[in-house]
């Protein structure tokens, strides 16, 4: 039998609309983020379900797996594992506060987004370190259909591992509030993506 990881970024929080760094840092769910979190729990519904949630602690991912899990009624528990980057000195700071404070790392990321780190932060390789036992673990679970709800940067570090991309692709991969991700895994070593973007498909690829 196919497992299946669905990947479900939480939905629009007021420091998103703000564009906030949010890190491990918090603010509230927006209206729109709650239609987004429950539109994802009716999407998993219609694919059949899952065995499983796991949900980084985050109070926007916490209160996103609640609203995905009515629809689902499934075991859910939440690890540190899939929080999401942690932005050091750039959290709680706009982007472009950030790019004013600190030009020349600014500059950095965007020449090595995977492999650069804010002062005092992580990067992604520091994240993919951080979630690899838990991916272990998850591909050799009983469960076969697991939902993980997380953040947008740990999102594409998931997408990244599962899929075996290299970096310079998988810097490129986006996931949106409105999108789920579906990575199929018919056997070890071979991955298939797919996504629903508010509610529609599932579309084959990465968004």
């Amino acid at each position: 039998m196919t497992r299946v990881l669905y990947i479900v970024r939480h939905g629009q929080t007021e420091w998103n609309v703000a564009r906030r760094m949010q890190g491990r840092r918090d603010s509230p769910l927006t209206a729109l983020g709650r239609t987004q979190a429950d539109l994802h729990g009716r999407t998993l519904a219609r694919e059949g379900g899952v065995d499983a949630l796991v949900a980084s602690p985050l109070g926007r991912t916490r209160d996103t797996a609640e609203l995905v899990n009515a629809h689902l009624a499934a075991p859910l528990r939440f690890d540190d594992a899939l929080m999401e980057r942690d932005c050091g000195d750039w959290s709680g700071l706009t982007l472009e506060e950030i790019e004013r404070a600190y030009p020349r790392e600014w500059r950095a990321r965007a020449d090595d987004p995977y492999h650069h780190r804010p002062p005092a932060g992580e990067n992604l390789v520091d994240m993919e370190a951080r979630v690899a036992g838990l991916l272990d673990a998850l591909l050799t679970d009983p469960a076969r259909r697991v939902a993980l709800v997380t953040h947008g940067v740990m999102s594409r570090v998931l997408v990244k591992r599962l899929l075996a991309l290299a970096p310079v692709d998988a810097v490129t991969v986006r996931h949106p509030n409105e999108l789920v991700y579906r990575i199929s895994l018919p056997q070890p070593g071979a991955a298939e993506s797919a996504y629903f973007l508010e509610g529609q498909g599932p579309t084959p690829g990465c968004w």
